[in-house]
């Protein structure tokens, strides 16, 4: 069923405009309509064969990239092993074994390596802090050695009362730079005690 108004025509349910822009009204108006709709069709059949090469193509590409992801993923999942193929004969599978607790091995001692080098990293820079304070400490203490003559004068401290101002200062001045000379002391041995410790050695699992 159709029906035609001046806005288009309805065919099967669906609405159409006319392609000439109104409603033909003679018989050539209707042949000029008919070949407007032909070309139309043609027109929406090769953009329709075009997206359908489109779509093809990315499919055979989408399929292409699924297969090749396939194919890596199973080769991951393939055992490596040290020799580059299967252990088959008894030679080859206890070589196998060797290269393997050596492979163990060695992680163990990088891991180490880089435990004690953090360690070591640490130490050094609470080391390097601890000197900027002793460094600090001591001119403090120097300072306050030179300044204390000056101060007891200001102070109006008897001459022979001046050996008891000053005995305590440089007292407590020589125990504290005693104390903190010794801490940067046992700092350095602590750190170089890291830095050359041996790695300890891992013991082989057995295979039984």
């Amino acid at each position: 069923m159709s029906e035609a108004t001046p806005e288009g025509f309805t065919l099967d349910g669906a609405n159409h405009a006319w392609k000439m822009g109104r409603m033909p009204v003679s018989e050539q108006d209707w042949i000029t309509e008919y070949r407007l709709l032909q070309k139309s069709d043609q027109i929406s059949l090769s953009l329709w064969r075009d997206r359908r090469d489109e779509v093809d193509e990315l499919t055979r590409q989408v399929a292409d990239l699924t297969e090749e992801n396939r194919q890596l993923a199973a080769e991951r999942k393939k055992p490596a092993f040290h020799l580059g193929k299967r252990p088959e004969t008894p030679e080859e599978i206890e070589a196998e074994v060797r290269l393997r607790e050596i492979e163990r091995r060695w992680e163990v001692e990088l891991a180490d390596r880089k435990h004690r080098a953090d360690l070591a990293f640490e130490q050094s820079g609470l080391v390097r802090r601890a000197e900027g304070v002793r460094g600090w400490a001591l001119v403090a203490v120097v300072f306050a050695i030179i300044a204390s003559p000056w101060v007891a004068m200001i102070a109006d401290v008897a001459a022979r009362d001046f050996s008891l101002y000053v005995t305590p200062v440089t007292g407590i001045a020589g125990a504290i730079i005693g104390y903190w000379f010794g801490q940067g002391q046992q700092n350095e041995f602590h750190l170089s005690g890291i830095v050359n410790s041996s790695p300890p050695t891992p013991r082989a699992k057995s295979r039984y």
